[in-house]
């Protein structure tokens, strides 16, 4: 992993101190009463920082809406928790580069789908889920028609990244219905595809499309859920979340040259980039 970063360091203490807050109770059988089967909703907003070094920024405020279907109590041998979930956002967002100038309110547009599987370890007043899972996520910049201060023009982008989740839930029982918790988790990048449309530029372009092979994910939340009756409860969740992108396979394109009067060849690679990823949501459980 690159310096500067989050580094798995970082991933065992968060692991560590989970553990021993999950130890700091009554650990005797047992357990918080888990819904065996419900839904979650509700919106979440946060603001995105997307860096490569060196070479440009982009930020700003996004608003989206997560939901999730959840099994507790699977007869699946150590497997008895099931989670699926899909979060959509999109929000402006300005870019700033001292090589190409800036652009101001672009749109951008996130989705990403996740599923899964866990055991629940119990306890007295507390639960604690180990997990393993796929995700997709897929974003897109609509920069395209866009100028930018520099006269450059702009172009849209979609990226889309394949991975592992590998992480630890964690509630605690509270009085008067309240309960606490959280998650922490890092994501194994298998794979990753950057396209840059650039024939928005010119006809005679050709789309650039590139391959990320290394990377990885880190994120984490804090729960605060309280329960409004038997069938009821509201959530609210900070939380963080983390891609750090190594530089890309290279891709080939063709590029229109005024000076030629026709497209010539060219090689481009996608830089080593990092993502974050700071909010909140608030979710409706039933």
């Amino acid at each position: 992993m690159k310096e500067g970063g989050l580094s798995l360091q970082h991933v065992k203490g968060l692991v560590l101190f989970f553990i021993v807050l999950c130890a700091s109770f009554d650990l005797e059988a047992g357990g918080p009463g888990l819904r065996g089967r419900h839904w979650e909703i509700g919106p979440e907003v946060y603001h995105a920082v997307y860096e490569e070094p060196g070479v440009m920024k982009q930020d700003g405020t996004m608003f989206g809406l997560k939901g999730a279907f959840v099994l507790h109590n699977m007869p699946l041998g150590p497997v008895n928790m099931l989670r699926a979930e899909a979060v959509y956002a999109r929000g402006d967002q300005d870019y700033t580069s001292g090589l190409s100038g800036d652009i101001e309110n672009i749109e951008n547009t996130l989705f990403e789908v996740r599923g899964l599987l866990g055991h629940d370890i119990r306890f007295t007043k507390s639960v604690l889920t180990p997990y393993i899972g796929f995700g997709y996520r897929w974003n897109k910049d609509h920069a395209g028609g866009m100028i930018a201060t520099s006269g450059a023009l702009g172009y849209d982008r979609e990226s889309s990244y394949l991975y592992s989740p590998l992480g630890i839930l964690f509630m605690a029982d509270l009085e008067k219905s309240w309960s606490i918790g959280g998650s922490i988790e890092y994501d194994l990048f298998w794979d990753g595809t950057q396209k840059s449309l650039l024939r928005e530029l010119h006809p005679l372009n050709t789309d650039l499309e590139n391959d990320q092979d290394e990377g990885y994910g880190l994120r984490a939340s804090l729960k605060i859920a309280k329960e409004l009756d038997s069938s009821l409860r509201i959530i609210v969740e900070p939380f963080v979340r983390y891609w750090d992108i190594g530089q890309s396979e290279p891709g080939f394109y063709d590029d229109y040259n005024a000076f030629l009067g026709r497209a010539v060849k060219k090689t481009g690679y996608e830089p080593d980039n990092n993502t974050t990823e700071y909010g909140v949501r608030v979710v409706l459980g039933f």
